[in-house]
Formats: C-alpha cells, sequence, structure tokens
C-alpha cells in the first residue's frame, strides 16, 4: 500500500465539511493480477451519491511538467482499472487551487484538461475546503 500523499488529510476535511462521509481510505482496485490503490472513497449520504478521489501534487515540486505526467498516467490507469472491473464510480482527480491557477491553468494543462476529460476536485489545503468541482 502506497504513503498518503501531502495533501490527503487536508482533501480527507475538506470532503467531510462539505458534507461527505469518507467510506475507505488507500481503496484496493484489483486490476487483473495486479492492485491500484486510489486514495479515497466518499459518499454523500443525502444524494446517495459516491466517487473515488486520488490526491495529487503538482505544486511545489521540482518539475510541475513531471507531477502532471504522473499524475495523469495514474489517473487514466485508475479510469481503466474501474472500466475493466465495470464500475461506475466517478474518479476525481484533488489538486490545490494553486496547481489549478498555475500548471493546470497553462495552455498544455487546459489541453490536457480539455482531450483527456479529467474530473478535477480544487481544494485550498490551508483552509480544507473545497473551492470548486469540475466534472
Amino acid at each position: 500500500m502506497p504513503a498518503k500523499d501531502r495533501h490527503h488529510d487536508a482533501v480527507k476535511h475538506a470532503l467531510i465539511n462539505d458534507g461527505w462521509r469518507i467510506t475507505g481510505e488507500q481503496v484496493r482496485l484489483t486490476f487483473g493480477d495486479r492492485y491500484l490503490w486510489i486514495d479515497m472513497q466518499a459518499e454523500k449520504l443525502d444524494q446517495q451519491h459516491i466517487i473515488l478521489v486520488e490526491v495529487k501534487e503538482l505544486d511545489d515540486v521540482d518539475s510541475p511538467v513531471e507531477a502532471l505526467a504522473s499524475a495523469v498516467g495514474k489517473y487514466l490507469l485508475y479510469r481503466l482499472g474501474l472500466s475493466y472491473t465495470q464500475q461506475q464510480i466517478p474518479l476525481f482527480l484533488a489538486v490545490t487551487e494553486a496547481s489549478y491557477t498555475g500548471i493546470l491553468s497553462t495552455v498544455m494543462g487546459q489541453s490536457m484538461l480539455d482531450q483527456i476529460q479529467i474530473s478535477l476536485l480544487v481544494f485550498d489545503p490551508n483552509q480544507e475546503a473545497i473551492v470548486k468541482w469540475i466534472p
């Protein structure tokens, strides 16, 4: 099982503050003979809605481009795994507001979001609050 991302707990608290209940952390997804680990699963009881969330650090790193490539690769692999196991649970990539206004606001970031159709959960790690949902 992989280590938690730096902002894992901030995202967890942001979801709870937004009315979500965390129903799993380090959620195992079996993909053939391999395991993938998605950071968390959350449920909003009043809407009977379940989501999966992968937390990624794209700012405050040596290379935001490399971080973005790694995050997108993992996100796509998780999406393939969910499709393979025929699970219809929405998958969100949780990124800081700084990442959203940074690397994700560039031509590269916007092109990637448009082409690959990644669902984002943008959060403020200091306030432990969700800033924006982009399904």
